[in-house]
């Protein structure tokens, strides 16, 4: 139509791209942040599991362990079903064509699942810290055992969902590979003092977080703060030399 002026296509793309998520960082906030019920009941339910353990003196260890388990889950439930559906929906297919190395591309993925789960949990978080008076190298030591197995176990989440034939096979992956890791941490028996299973304990990354929660409660740990902090440290390097390790066939396999 004569008198009306149209933008050029090129400053139309330039606005539209700045509303767009830089990455897959930004793009796993902004799936997130867009829908806020299932934000608001994802920050919810940790809540309505752990404040009643905390404000209604639970045993330590028992309570523990329920948190550990928590914290288990929501990282590779979240990991490895999304993972699945995006497989299903075809993203990794058109993410492997990408011109960019694929540890960064599914490294990017998972650091950014793992942070959206650390603020997920950040409230229970608080509650903990606060109701146990753990003093500032408890709330130290909890934070970084929980950073190291959220990674951990969205690093697990990835390479089941590599495994496995879609989400629901995912969540029963999930369940069959952590219930032994759970078991050998000692969350439902406790750490032996000789024998194998303590040997197995010692390189559980479960058994840390464990530990952690129980010093944050103000129960007697079995490990030390720096202890936690060296096992959160370790582990963290291991999770990400395994995704770099994976990165190539969780692409390839589409």
């Amino acid at each position: 139509m004569i008198g009306v002026r149209r933008r050029p296509a090129t400053a139309r793309r330039a606005v539209l791209a700045g509303r767009l998520p830089a990455g897959l960082a930004g793009r796993e906030w902004l799936v997130s942040l867009a829908r806020p019920r299932s934000l608001a009941i994802r920050v919810a339910m940790p809540l309505v599991l752990g404040v009643p353990l905390v404000a209604g003196g639970a045993p330590t260890f028992w309570a523990a362990m329920l948190l550990t388990v928590l914290v288990a889950m929501v990282g590779a439930v979240g990991s490895g079903v999304g993972l699945a559906r995006a497989r299903a929906s075809g993203l990794l297919a058109r993410l492997a064509m990408v011109p960019r190395p694929a540890a960064h591309v599914v490294g990017g993925w998972v650091l950014a699942g793992a942070s959206v789960d650390a603020a997920q949990l950040s409230p229970l978080l608080v509650v903990v810290a606060a109701g146990g008076h753990a003093g500032a190298t408890g709330v130290a030591a909890l934070a970084l055992a929980v950073a190291a197995v959220l990674l951990v176990a969205n690093a697990l989440g990835c390479l089941l969902a590599r495994l496995a034939g879609g989400p629901g096979e995912v969540l029963l992956d999930v369940v069959v590979v952590l219930a032994p890791l759970l078991f050998l941490g000692g969350l439902f028996t406790g750490v032996p003092a000789t024998g194998w299973r303590h040997a197995a304990a010692l390189v559980d990354p479960f058994t840390y977080l464990h530990a952690a929660f129980i010093a944050a409660l103000g129960g007697d740990a079995e490990a030390g703060p720096a202890a936690i902090c060296a096992a959160a440290a370790g582990w963290s390097a291991a999770a990400l030399s395994g995704l770099a390790a994976a990165a190539r066939g969780t692409l390839g396999r589409v």
